[in-house]
């Protein structure tokens, strides 16, 4: 059984591991190590990635409790490896899962809904059992950047039989061992199996990024730390742009757009009196009274295109 040193040290960034097995399947080779920082995709988080030697490992996966790691080219066995996480993209799941505990644990202590959804890939977002009004997410998102603001600590551990048996906690699973708890203090108590952040310090800003009913409740999209700053620089330079378009402040676009939506709203309008005022006089004239019926099949579906 591989030694998962993510559950001891989620700031783990290098490791040294010896290659147990390496089989080739498809494109990419299939490796085992007697220890690993690797997280395997699971509990809707995407796996790790980084290298293994100067073998690149893309993915991740645990089956029948062992973890494999997908390579790029073949690694010796019995060979010990130094071992790289990107902990870039390590540490901004972390940021992202560790808030969605967050977000999680409010909505489930105000309201009682349960997460009966979770997916943390591109973006992430999570379902609820039930309906939140835009200021219930307003008042969920203030309380989130609160914990995150007081800096608390966020601990990861395997409670014995007896210790579970009195805890209340959060689990989509009906777990009867082995169950790992993170627990961030005064927020949130979830059964996880992935790494977090030490500190709720850490997250950086919390922000909920969309809102929509699903499924008989609602589907959340947020981003958390360095992703809601890449979310945030993205609608900015969108907003600087459609800003530059209209000739118009940050602060005025609502009006500058609502402008250009009655200009255009104007020009059709006008655009169809002059079609029906041309279609009158043409139909009125001289030479339309003797065309009659061969002149409207002619000039009516013309007019439709002006």
């Amino acid at each position: 059984m591989t030694e998962k040193l993510y559950d001891k040290d989620s700031h783990l960034k290098e490791f040294t591991g010896t290659v147990l097995s390496c089989e080739k399947t498809g494109e990419n080779y299939t490796v085992t190590l007697d220890r690993t920082a690797f997280f395997p995709e699971g509990g809707g988080q995407q796996s790790d990635r980084g290298y293994i030697g100067d073998a690149y490992i893309s993915d991740v996966q645990i089956k029948n409790g062992e973890i494999l790691h997908f390579a790029d080219k073949p690694l010796s066995v019995g060979q010990a490896c130094k071992c790289k996480i990107d902990f870039d993209f390590r540490f901004r799941n972390m940021q992202n899962h560790s808030g969605e505990h967050i977000i999680s644990g409010i909505i489930h202590r105000l309201y009682g809904f349960n997460n009966v959804g979770f997916h943390l890939g591109a973006e992430m977002t999570m379902d609820f059992d039930g309906e939140l009004t835009r200021q219930q997410l307003d008042e969920i998102e203030d309380i989130a950047n609160k914990a995150v603001y007081e800096n608390l600590p966020v601990k990861a551990y395997y409670p014995t039989d007896e210790e579970l048996k009195s805890l209340d906690y959060r689990s989509k699973l009906d777990l009867k061992e082995n169950v790992r708890i993170v627990e961030i203090k005064g927020v949130d108590v979830c059964a996880c199996c992935a790494p977090h952040v030490s500190q709720s310090g850490q997250i950086g800003e919390i922000k909920i990024i969309g809102a929509m009913r699903y499924k008989g409740g609602m589907r959340l999209t947020v981003c958390c730390g360095a992703a809601a700053l890449r979310d945030h620089r993205a609608r900015l330079a969108a907003t600087d742009k459609i800003s530059a378009l209209l000739s118009v402040k940050d602060d005025s676009l609502p009006e500058g757009v609502t402008r250009l939506l009655e200009a255009a709203e104007n020009e059709k309008k006008a655009v169809r009196e002059l079609r029906s005022a041309l279609c009158n006089r043409i139909f009125e004239s001289e030479t339309a009274r003797e065309l009659q019926r061969g002149t409207r099949i002619i000039f009516e579906p013309l007019l439709d295109q002006v």
